[in-house]
């Protein structure tokens, strides 16, 4: 009889554990965070990660999905919480808002006015001892340009299956590529050698 109870017990505890597991992704996908129009280009998720942990932050949660290699690659950019906010150091900079506790919208500026940068970028949020990291394969943003994002919470908690308040954000990026762009002197002196040369070759066919 013993055998049995503990036989049940135990089927019981694996049949709560895989509801409690379904139930924590939710609805959860890569369209819950979006920048300059477009959902993210992928999307991982752990349970009990925190992004935002240790002075360079934590890649764990999502290195094997964003990089199959599993190198680490991705460096931290910036992070923000509710005592801290971002310290805009680098050439990136972010903006972060919450109009409900589970979403709200960012941003993220090229304060570089003569270059583009191209890099991959992701979002960490950590809420309710859950992680989630957003990929943005190959952003571009341009010089001196500003990306408007939204965001959402959409894994679920407890028994009743709400979406955890947030607590922080982690960026990272990594492959960052620098393209100066042109003056537009330059251009103008590249319109008017192509008017020249149009012009040179136009006389050598008449004659």
């Amino acid at each position: 009889m013993t055998t049995l109870i503990q036989r049940l017990a135990t089927a019981a505890a694996v049949c709560t554990f895989a509801l409690n597991a379904h139930a924590a992704i939710g609805s959860a996908s890569a369209a819950d965070v979006t920048l300059g129009g477009q959902p993210a280009d992928a999307f991982a998720y752990e349970e009990g990660w925190n992004p935002h942990a240790g002075p360079n932050g934590d890649t764990s949660g999502f290195v094997t999905t964003f990089d199959s290699s599993g190198t680490g690659s991705f460096s931290l950019l910036d992070k923000l919480d509710a005592n801290d906010g971002f310290a805009n150091d680098g050439v990136l900079t972010f903006t972060f808002d919450q109009s409900t506790p589970t979403s709200g919208a960012w941003s993220v500026t090229n304060t570089d006015g003569t270059s583009d940068i191209t890099l991959d970028l992701v979002f960490a949020i950590h809420a309710g001892n859950q992680g989630g990291a957003w990929l943005f394969d190959d952003q571009t943003i341009g010089a001196g340009d500003t990306l408007q994002g939204t965001w959402q919470i959409g894994w679920t908690v407890g028994m009743n299956n709400a979406n955890p308040a947030f607590s922080n954000l982690t960026l990272f990026g990594r492959d960052m590529v620098t393209t100066p762009v042109p003056e537009p002197g330059t251009y103008a002196m590249l319109l008017a050698g192509l008017m020249v040369t149009s012009l040179v070759a136009r006389k050598r066919r008449v004659h």
